[in-house]
């Protein structure tokens, strides 16, 4: 495995770690041999391939599983193709594809610009003018790029953005408030993560004149580990998931309890990622399937504690359901209620994927989450 390394969140390389070998444990896996490398935040390239490297040759790895960014995976490509092995991304959602599907590489997505796409929809509808709302960190990937293809699918207009400070020293909102009494809008596209969406919110709650608001929130802004920080201010939360801890299946259930019981844990998507790895792997392994013809890849789907699981022939990347939820203030920490579920399709899949920027565009080159 390469192990990523997260500030924000500290126990991520460890989570992953443990989905993983609590599923391969429910395969009867247990005797399998796991090799780890960290990869620190995933920012240089070099160091990524040495340890992918060092993986095959002298540990002998059959599979890679690795928390990357599509051009640190793509990078990987032509090294596993030489070596004839696999390599299992796991893959947050929020950067595009550049290079060509490898047959000897899957994503296994969650989906976020998807996410951020139907949000964006959500906002926008009625032909409503919207506050475009994230920091630098996340305009540095593509979830606000997703966020304004969706707003002007369903005939909104950005009417202002603003972008928070990384700092937390030099965090205000005072342009957001300025922009806000300019626009008169009732609408914010939210797109923030980690503790970048905690000093949004919080420094909003402190806001004596801030009116009641309807805020689209991305994805990992209704993280549930990230939401335990939040004091929320007044107004409404809503947004689209890859999935949440009560969702109600037996797929779930099991994931959840097994967490609990085995790890003393709560279930995060960061298990749950290591998990849906562990799936894959004894699915490779009892097909005997060495690299993804078109006819493997068709044929590869199965049942996750967030629904079925497709790969894209085309793509090399999964696509599963995704879930419309509103967060709540619940006691001391907000929660999350669903409301309904979204199923995502090939062809919507596909289109989310296709609908890149022209032209020269920048942004972060380690993975998402890991700062």
């Amino acid at each position: 495995m390469l192990l990523p390394r997260s500030t924000d969140f500290p126990a991520m390389g460890f989570d992953l770690l443990d989905g993983l070998k609590l599923r391969l444990k429910q395969e009867g896996g247990e005797q399998v041999r796991i090799a780890t490398e960290n990869i620190g935040f995933g920012d240089d390239q070099k160091d990524i391939y040495a340890k992918a490297e060092k993986l095959l040759m002298q540990d002998d790895a059959e599979y890679v599983v690795g928390y990357l960014s599509h051009a640190n995976a793509e990078m990987l490509y032509p090294l596993f193709e030489t070596a004839g092995k696999m390599l299992i991304v796991l893959d947050a959602g929020m950067n595009f594809p550049s290079a060509a599907p490898s047959a000897h590489a899957l994503h296994i997505s969650f989906q976020g610009m998807q996410a951020a796409n139907l949000t964006g929809q959500r906002a926008g509808n009625s032909g409503a003018d919207i506050m475009m709302a994230t920091s630098f960190y996340d305009g540095g990937y593509r979830g606000p790029w997703a966020y304004s293809q969706g707003i002007t699918t369903s005939g909104g207009k950005i009417v202002h953005n603003y972008v928070g400070h990384y700092k937390v020293s030099e965090f205000t909102v005072a342009p957001f408030m300025e922009g806000l009494k300019a626009q008169q809008s009732t609408r914010v596209a939210a797109c923030f993560s980690t503790y970048l969406s905690t000093l949004f919110l919080n420094a909003l709650k402190d806001e004596a004149a801030l009116p009641e608001l309807e805020y689209y929130c991305s994805p990992y802004m209704l993280e549930e580990q990230t939401m335990a920080t939040y004091n929320l201010p007044v107004g409404k939360f809503w947004g689209y998931i890859p999935w949440a801890s009560m969702l109600d299946n037996e797929q779930n259930r099991l994931f959840v309890q097994e967490l609990a019981t085995q790890k003393k844990k709560i279930a995060n998507l960061f298990h749950l990622m290591g998990w849906e790895a562990g799936i894959i792997i004894n699915m490779l392994q009892q097909a005997g399937i060495s690299n993804l013809s078109q006819e493997a890849a068709a044929a590869l789907s199965y049942d996750s504690p967030r629904g079925k699981v497709v790969l894209h022939p085309d793509t090399h990347i999964t696509y599963a359901p995704l879930y419309y939820a509103e967060m709540v203030q619940a006691g001391a920490a907000p929660a999350l209620v669903i409301h309904e579920q979204y199923d995502v399709d090939a062809a919507s899949h596909k289109k989310v994927l296709e609908a890149q920027p022209e032209g020269v565009s920048s942004g972060w080159v380690n993975q998402y989450l890991c700062a």
